[in-house]
């Protein structure tokens, strides 16, 4: 009995969990759509990246600034001769061969210590710095492209699983006015009014549909996963999304529309700033043919016991050329003139992109508004037509048959229609990520 009494005792907080746990499964996080932008925007690893992107072009503008700046470098040796350095006096040679006079030690420590400034170098380091000023403005834009692109995804993403719960209802929908008609055919049967084919043709029909309910809630499961992805949340994150309302859209016609994307976009800013970025990379490369001035100052001192003076100051004002290299320079002002233009090619093609685009947005925009309110009318004209077939199927003048395509036009009328409301919404936002707007959706402006 008393062991009884201890495995209990030592055994049932086991069993039953520490104090306080939960005992049902955490409670869907809820979000509106401006709450996800502003949790991926905060947390998503992509975004993140290139935020690190900037910090990397802000250190190259330091490290190209630093040529305007001296340069001071230190060096201490220590030399070793098997004999010490000596020079020759006289022409004629002794018994003990030619007269000479040491110069140096044979062991001795010495230091330098030298500050050389760049005067002139043909804009070579000029163009590599405001290289890298432009490269950092280049990275911004690319951050804010990726942000942008982030949040098309988190609408597109926001959207998907609202639609993919609408579909669960309408699958349930679909379920219950099945099972419904499976009664009626039952009782009908029973009573000896209808065939036992209208019952097995409702049990298939009702087997379908859960199957599709069943499918739906799968893809649920999976379109929540995608967005937790983007959002950096845990995969398994049970959200509950608030329905929102329609997106503002800019009201505009195609042309204008265009001419905003141009104007906008941080994809077309950042190849013209990549195309200034090449000319001054063909400066930089021009300089090569062109000498170095420079200016040196310093200090040496050498241990010696021949020397009046072991340590000795000195300047140097120089001229530093190179003469020939291998065609190496050549060929590098060649490469910088071909890269510039392949930039300017790629923002052409880039232009033409932008503009199909928002072509392509503006289109979607208006054809999926065209769909819902064709989808709208359907849904209404399905729901009456499904009435008035079990109505007819109750009074025995209708079939089996017209109630189960009745409820099949009903079902696919609202997949339609809800396929057409989030389209709609989905186009929008791809339409204010084409002229360049999305990001307005998290500052809560009007785009």
């Amino acid at each position: 009995m008393i062991r009884l009494l201890v495995w209990l005792a030592l055994g049932l907080p086991v069993l039953l969990g520490p104090p306080g746990a939960a005992t049902a499964a955490d409670p869907p996080r809820e979000l509106t759509l401006r709450e996800a932008l502003r949790q991926a925007a905060q947390a998503n690893p992509t975004l993140k990246i290139a935020r690190l992107e900037e910090l990397i072009a802000d250190a190259e503008v330091v490290r190209a600034r630093a040529g305007f700046l001296p340069q001071v470098k230190a060096q201490v040796g220590h030399t070793l001769y098997d004999n010490p350095v000596k020079i020759r006096i006289g022409a004629g040679a002794g018994p003990a061969g030619p007269a000479g006079f040491r110069m140096t030690n044979r062991n001795f420590w010495s230091s330098q210590v030298v500050a050389e400034q760049t005067v002139f170098d043909f804009f070579a380091t000029s163009s590599r710095y405001q290289a890298a000023v432009l490269g950092k403005s280049i990275s911004r834009l690319d951050s804010a492209q990726v942000r942008d692109n982030l949040f098309l995804a988190v609408c597109q993403g926001y959207f998907r699983v609202l639609r993919a719960e609408k579909m669960v209802q309408v699958a349930q929908q679909e379920v219950t006015q099945l099972r419904e008609h499976l009664k009626n055919a039952r009782n009908l049967y029973e009573v000896g009014l209808t065939t036992y084919n209208d019952v097995l043709q409702a049990e298939v029909a009702l087997a379908d549909a859960e199957q599709r309910l069943i499918t739906a809630r799968s893809d649920v499961t999976t379109a929540t996963s995608q967005l937790n992805k983007l959002l950096a949340l845990p995969i398994g994150t049970p959200l509950k999304l608030a329905e929102e309302s329609e997106l503002a859209v800019p009201v505009a016609e195609l042309p204008q529309a265009a001419r905003t994307a141009l104007e906008r976009r941080p994809d077309l800013k950042a190849a013209e700033g990549r195309i200034r970025q090449g000319e001054k990379a063909v400066t930089q490369a021009q300089a090569g043919f062109y000498p170095r001035v420079f200016v040196q100052a310093g200090q040496t001192w050498q241990q010696n016991d021949t020397w009046l003076h072991d340590n000795q100051w000195f300047a140097i004002v120089g001229l530093q050329w190179s003469l020939f290299s291998g065609f190496d320079t050549r060929a590098q002002v060649r490469q910088a003139k071909e890269r510039l233009e392949q930039l300017k090619l790629k923002r052409q093609d880039l232009s033409d992109q932008v503009k199909l685009e928002v072509q392509t947005a503006y289109l979607d925009v208006k054809d999926t508004a065209e769909r819902i309110r064709v989808t709208q009318k359907a849904v209404s004209q399905g729901e009456e037509n499904l009435r008035l077939n079990e109505e007819r199927y109750k009074e025995q003048v209708g079939t089996a048959t017209d109630v189960i395509d009745a409820q099949t036009l009903l079902t696919k009328a609202r997949v339609n229609f809800y396929n057409a409301r989030y389209d709609h919404q989905m186009a929008k936002a791809t339409y204010l990520w084409a002229v360049g707007a999305i990001n307005e959706l998290l500052e809560n402006k009007q785009p």
